[in-house]
């Protein structure tokens, strides 16, 4: 089965379920208010009960909404060019050359995976060089790389957290802080090297951060949703508000694909319901990611986010105890290197697995003479060719050695654009809504998160010897040795 949109295609074919099975799965499968649901997801009125708030993430690529909803359309991009033409200077006169997003979770993963994805697609009238860098890591490592290539009156700290108490993302900032101070006074840092993103406005002016550089979002838009919003500002940044509002105009195109689309030419719901017959009726507990474009090479670590915290839950909407199996494992890595590392497994290996293949067919090379631009269309027919070759192998098999029988889906855009990019992206995020409301669990919270991070905490406590060690022998073991 093969289905298209104006910039997603979706391909079924090897995974050994005819369209009658999935519409009587459907039947089974799916609640009588669905379409009820769904409407209320894309109006921004849909519930998260155990946090009291309604899921408006697709408000911010609606037609009505503004860019950046907190601080609207005109700030936002009044700082994306700005930056982008050279004229934010720093507090000693010289103009910004480098952005450095300080986030982890959603406010790390979409901004990377979007920047890196379209960085080719930047507007080409902008002169300016500026140069967009992402520090997510607690332990201060990528801040370790980073900063001895960047200068403190030359950089911009974005600040990104939703409740901007993140403790991993507070970490990296106050280490930043150390370093800026003996060349910029801290007054200094903040009135020009300092942005913040966040839902919490009273957090952002009492750190210091004055009221025309923060970007703010609704707090109803969840971290792992958020790169439609301000949270997407290196994306703007990477390639211009043009390029960022495309993207936008790809994902509201896949929400009103998902809003009225019949089930068999519906690209999320055939998702959502060939993962959940694949996770309860041939018992697959993972799910491989496998771009073979090397633009999308961070697509498998966004959606391990996207949909392991979403649906792995262990309670339904109501907080009540459940005894079935909800989202699979996420894993994957870029195709081609993947080739050489782990696919001998999937291949010959004995354990059951799902994946999901993404191409690109074509690909333009703006910028270079024409042998070079046939080079790179050649090296891209040879992705796709081993893209193809490889998801045959693995459903068809080869004899007694190449078992196959794994399950595919093949998603493929004729070209990777922001438009295409913001498609697939938006796909995906409607995939996880269609089986978090199939299973009856709340796709947009995530308390386990939230326990570890309390849990982190008292062990601090202890290492930081405010506190005794009273947790057990081997952590409070490994505590006194440090």
């Amino acid at each position: 089965m093969q289905v298209s949109t104006k910039y997603l295609n979706l391909d079924t074919a090897f995974q050994g379920l005819s369209a009658a099975d999935l519409e009587a799965y459907a039947a089974r499968r799916l609640p009588a208010n669905f379409d009820q649901q769904r409407q209320r997801l894309l109006d921004g009125e849909y519930d998260n009960p155990s946090e009291g708030r309604k899921v408006t993430h697709v408000l911010n690529r609606s037609r009505h909404s503004v860019v950046a909803a907190g601080g609207g359309r005109n700030r936002f991009s009044e700082i994306v060019r700005l930056l982008r033409s050279g004229k934010w200077l720093g507090a000693t006169g010289k103009p910004i050359t480098d952005v450095v997003n300080i986030g982890v979770g959603g406010s790390d993963l979409g901004p990377m995976m979007g920047s890196f994805a379209l960085h080719e697609f930047a507007d080409d009238n902008v002169e300016h060089q500026l140069n967009v860098h992402f520090v997510s890591s607690m332990d201060g490592g990528q801040l370790y790389a980073v900063l001895p290539i960047v200068n403190p009156e030359t950089t911009l700290f974005v600040i990104a957290s939703k409740s901007f108490g993140t403790i991993d993302t507070l970490a990296n900032v106050e280490t930043v802080k150390r370093w800026v101070a003996p060349s910029l006074a801290p007054e200094q840092w903040l009135d020009k090297h300092v942005i913040g993103v966040s839902s919490n406005n009273r957090a952002m002016t009492d750190f210091g951060i004055p009221a025309s550089q923060q970007l703010s979002f609704a707090d109803s838009v969840g971290g792992r949703y958020s790169l439609w919003s301000a949270i997407g500002l290196p994306i703007a940044l990477s390639v211009g508000a043009n390029q960022f509002a495309k993207m936008l105009d790809g994902a509201r195109d896949m929400d009103e694909h998902f809003g009225s689309a019949p089930l068999l030419e519906n690209i999320p719901m055939l998702l959502a319901l060939i993962g959940v017959y694949n996770r309860e009726e041939r018992g697959y507990n993972n799910l491989a990611i496998l771009p073979y474009d090397g633009r999308l090479r961070y697509l498998p670590s966004y959606l391990q986010q996207l949909d392991m915290e979403s649906n792995g839950k262990q309670q339904n909407r109501a907080g009540e105890q459940i005894d079935y199996p909800t989202g699979p494992i996420i894993w994957g890595g870029f195709g081609p290197n993947g080739q050489h590392a782990f696919f001998q497994h999937l291949h010959q290996g004995y354990d059951n697995f799902t994946a999901d293949f993404v191409a690109v067919l074509h690909r333009q090379a703006p910028g270079f003479d024409a042998a070079v631009q046939e080079g790179l269309a050649s090296q891209q027919r040879l992705s796709v060719a081993n893209c193809l070759a490889h998801r045959r192998l693995m459903w068809f098999g080869n004899g007694d050695n190449y078992p196959g029988k794994h399950p595919s889906n093949l998603l493929y855009v004729d070209e990777l654009t922001p438009q295409s990019f913001g498609a697939l992206i938006a796909a995906y995020e409607h995939k996880v809504f269609c089986q978090g409301v199939i299973w009856d669990i709340n796709s947009f919270d995530q308390p386990g998160v939230e326990l570890g991070k309390k849990v982190a905490k008292e062990v601090l406590a202890v290492v930081d010897g405010e506190r005794e060690a009273s947790f057990d022998e081997s952590t409070d073991s490994i505590i006194e040795r440090m």
